[in-house]
């Protein structure tokens, strides 16, 4: 046996800066890393990632059989994941290895919008939109009659805001069926498994978006914090986010009252949750969806642990490992902004990050897309758009809000020759 113990990691988060920030978390805690991962990423640091192996993640018993070959050499301490489709196979895993992890019914759960609506409402119906779920893409347009607009489209499974559609009218109805057709599809994104063309339609909630964060040990919900959020329409991009929350303290209260709702009904322990919630006109906080994995955006691997100074990558191995989230309340305000494609076409340049960087408060800019890349714009890629983000600290939401769009006022990106500034 090797004499540190040994953390399984079911893939890692897309960037570089996040993956740092779930590997060196391991190390401070004294664990070693095997990832499993269905594409490992190279230029991970040997003295803690001791094993890589490419897997396929949504696969339960190759993840199960690898897990089993590892604890030969290795004293397993605990299994996560960093990504949704790994949820199901950790909790799999976990259960046949007697190790931690949210328990099969709750990943299923988590991993299906409309399980999650279903789950919620068999206790609290209020805390939820109306929905509909559509098997048959056909029948779309008599589910969303049944809602009235306007609504959000989305499919089932899936996550990073792939396929949703918000509409307005019946003007948008006809493409976005025919979008939906194609895009949910394993062939297309294998996240898509086993829900191919399944859809949901959802009452439209009108307010402000929020996310929690979040775990369940031992049958307790622990908050590390709120984030506001800003998306883009018509698609619902996420392209902002703001750490802690403005939200006044009886807001807040009505927030933590829904995730521990959420967490109860999905009948989660042992696990980190991300619950995203629109804080309605009425002032009640309604349930968008809820993960079993961390959130991602830099919101857990950075924006957390800049305004609290503790690492919520480490609270995430010691619930997964049987100890208690270590908690501090927030001294400084945090944030983050989606850097975006002007349009379509060719990435040719990225302008202006020296001046960026420059700028007080900025604490990272993570660029995510090549020069040379191939950029697509919604709804015919949501991914390939970003072409990365910029996190900030400051004293205030305020400040923090200006060093952003200072520090973004000065990028320039190039597509095919063009810029936007």
């Amino acid at each position: 046996m090797n004499a540190l113990p040994l953390v399984v990691y079911l893939n890692v988060r897309r960037t570089p800066l996040e993956q740092r920030a779930a590997l060196y978390a391991a190390q401070r805690l004294g664990f070693q890393v095997a990832l499993l991962a269905d594409s490992p990423p190279s230029g991970l640091p040997e003295s803690t990632v001791v094993h890589a192996e490419r897997i396929a993640t949504m696969d339960p018993a190759a993840c199960e059989a690898a897990v089993r070959q590892l604890a030969l050499d290795h004293d397993l301490a605990g299994i996560v994941t960093w990504s949704d489709a790994g949820v199901e196979s950790v909790s799999a895993v976990a259960a046949a290895l007697g190790l931690r992890a949210v328990s099969a019914d709750a990943a299923a759960i988590a991993r299906n919008k409309y399980s999650m609506r279903t789950a919620l409402g068999r206790t609290r119906p209020d805390l939820s939109a109306r929905f509909v779920h559509v098997l048959d893409i056909d029948t779309l347009p008599e589910a969303v009659e049944q809602i009235g607009y306007p609504v959000i489209v989305k499919p089932v499974s899936g996550n990073g805001s792939k396929a949703i559609w918000k509409l307005d009218s019946a003007a948008g109805l006809a493409s976005a069926t025919r979008h939906l057709a194609e895009a949910v599809s394993a062939a297309h994104d294998p996240i898509f498994t086993g829900h191919e063309g399944e859809v949901i339609v959802e009452e439209f909630l009108e307010g402000t978006e929020h996310s929690v964060e979040g775990f369940v040990h031992k049958g307790t919900t622990f908050i590390a914090g709120i984030t506001d959020k800003r998306t883009s329409e018509p698609f619902r991009l996420e392209i902002g986010h703001v750490f802690p929350t403005a939200l006044d303290s009886g807001t807040v209260d009505r927030v933590k009252e829904l995730a521990e709702a959420v967490t109860e009904a999905f009948g989660m322990d042992d696990g980190t949750f991300h619950l995203e919630c629109i804080v309605g006109l009425d002032g009640v906080a309604r349930m968008v969806e809820c993960a079993a994995r961390v959130g991602g955006d830099f919101i857990t691997s950075h924006l957390v642990g800049l305004s609290t100074g503790q690492s919520f990558c480490e609270n995430v191995l010691r619930v997964a490992t049987g100890s208690a989230p270590q908690l501090a309340p927030p001294t400084l305000v945090s944030g983050v902004r989606k850097i975006m494609a002007p349009r379509a076409g060719t990435l040719t340049a990225i302008n202006g990050v020296d001046e960026a960087l420059r700028v007080p408060g900025i604490e990272h800019i993570a660029l995510e897309r090549a020069i040379g890349a191939e950029v697509k714009l919604p709804p015919d890629d949501v991914m390939s758009c970003f072409i990365g983000a910029i996190i900030a600290t400051g004293p205030t939401v305020a400040e923090v809000e200006h060093s952003l769009d200072q520090a973004e006022a000065r990028l320039r990106i190039l597509v095919n020759g063009s810029s936007a500034g």
